[in-house]
């Protein structure tokens, strides 16, 4: 990847502010990625695909890598503080930079609620099995929310312990299962033809959406030139390994129909009862971290928005420590609704509506960039457009793949963010709200900076 001829010096950033490292941007990315991506869609991708999971998850990585590289020269050319989707409001209109920013947000909040229910299945399934799912992933719900309007900073000290257990966990139970694996195991590689194949990786785009969370903290990044592109690289690289790994482990186990909680029965059979309960305990921790990672982001997203004035106001306001209430209350509202219409894989396909109508926006933006010969301070693809146009392409053959009633319901979330963003223009009263939200981007106040800012390499 060519860079311009200043691309070599980042953009100065304020000698006060605390920058976020690129450890810090890869723990983030990676702990939010790799979550109910594998321990519960990769069970469902077998279901689907059979040994061909591992071609759907090839083969969404390569889409997802595709419209990553079309965000590495959007997000590069951000201002000093700015989000990564802001070069969007100048390279097509700033309506285009609200769909993006609103499309994760929906995103972020479907993926909660499949991350909590995740959770309950595996808590049931191994520690709790007198409890229901629905009860626990209500009552994880419930604790993501106060720990969003209370202390994130005890939780984002955890986070790298946390990514770090459940990455050595799954790298155990893939190179055991990689022994285990016999040629007999991969004979039928398309048991259902290549529909499963591109269904199931339709179903897993979501899996690879976790890099978004550092396109959004990019204009808070040491060195965004450089760190960015490397931290959404190494994500998307780190991610999809593990999914490979983990899906040859469980073809290796030689179940064919897996439960939600497939990763698991996989390690009983192949490392034995003790590697169930290890995998199962990884996959508690996993979900539960994944799940405040989104909200996180989540309210990050709004509160640029609100900063922005793209949304009404009132979603910004936040308690005196800088906490967002409005936008964490209205994530659990949304994650309530959704886990009791007890429907997983109708919530994934909504989310993946979601990623792929951002990712669409975000490549067409690129596009343009290449058309313009790329123009300004930023990453550079070859080929001018070639790329970005293919990553539009890819990106868009996945929606016919997805139920179409989640494609709809999809579309339509998207339709309501843009009446909200129509709302702001008779919303009176919110400059105090949108200059708080200004000052806690500019001093790297939010809530997520100050959670990446407790990696041991967030700070400069």
């Amino acid at each position: 990847m060519a860079k311009s001829p200043s691309s070599s010096s980042s953009t100065p950033a304020s000698p006060h502010k605390p920058q976020i490292g690129l450890v810090a941007c890869v723990a983030f990315g990676v702990g939010t990625t790799v979550g109910g991506g594998v321990f519960t869609l990769s069970g469902t991708a077998v279901n689907l695909a059979g040994p061909g999971a591992v071609l759907s998850y090839i083969i969404a990585g390569l889409v997802m890598s595709l419209c990553a590289l079309s965000f590495i020269v959007v997000c590069t050319r951000a201002e000093d503080g700015e989000s990564g989707y802001g070069p969007i409001g100048t390279i097509l209109s700033p309506l285009w930079r609200f769909v993006v920013m609103w499309a994760f947000y929906l995103n972020g909040a479907t993926i909660i609620a499949y991350l909590v229910t995740s959770f309950g299945e595996y808590l049931r399934g191994y520690f709790l099995p007198a409890a229901g799912t629905l009860v626990l992933a209500l009552a994880a719900t419930a604790l993501v929310t106060l720990l969003n309007l209370g202390p994130t900073a005890v939780v984002a000290r955890a986070e790298t312990w946390v990514v770090g257990i459940k990455l050595a966990l799954l790298l155990l139970f893939a190179v055991w299962g990689l022994t285990e694996l016999r040629p007999d195991d991969l004979a039928r590689p398309l048991p259902r033809g290549t529909g499963g194949v591109f269904s199931a990786a339709a179903l897993l785009f979501t899996a690879y959406t976790g890099f978004n969370v550092i396109t959004n903290m990019a204009g808070s990044v040491k060195n965004p030139r450089k760190t960015v592109p490397r931290a959404i690289l190494l994500t998307i690289l780190v991610s999809g390994a593990i999914y490979l790994g983990t899906v040859l482990a469980m073809i290796a186990s030689g179940i064919t129909t897996f439960t939600a909680t497939g990763v698991s029965q996989a390690a009983e059979i192949v490392m034995g009862p003790w590697g169930g309960v290890l995998v199962a305990l990884a996959a508690c921790l996993s979900t539960l971290s994944g799940a405040n990672a989104n909200v996180l982001g989540a309210s990050e997203v709004i509160l640029r928005m609100v900063a922005r004035g793209d949304v009404p106001p009132a979603l910004g306001r936040h308690t005196r420590k800088g906490h967002p209430y409005v936008s964490v209350l209205l994530l659990g509202i949304i994650t309530v609704l959704l886990v009791l219409l007890n429907d997983t894989t109708f919530v994934v396909s909504v989310a993946n509506v979601a990623a792929i109508i951002a990712m669409i926006v975000v490549s067409i933006a690129a596009a343009v960039l290449g058309f313009r010969k790329w123009p300004g301070d930023g990453a550079r693809l070859p080929w001018g457009p070639a790329i970005p146009v293919l990553a539009v392409l890819a990106a868009a053959s996945q929606l016919p793949s997805l139920d179409p009633a989640a494609l709809l319901t999809g579309v339509l979330l998207t339709v309501v963010g843009g009446v909200l963003y129509l709302a702001r223009h008779y919303d009176r009263g919110g400059r105090g709200t949108r200059a708080s939200a200004n000052r806690q981007i500019d001093n790297l106040s939010t809530p997520l900076m100050r959670a990446a800012r407790r990696h041991p390499s967030g700070r400069p």
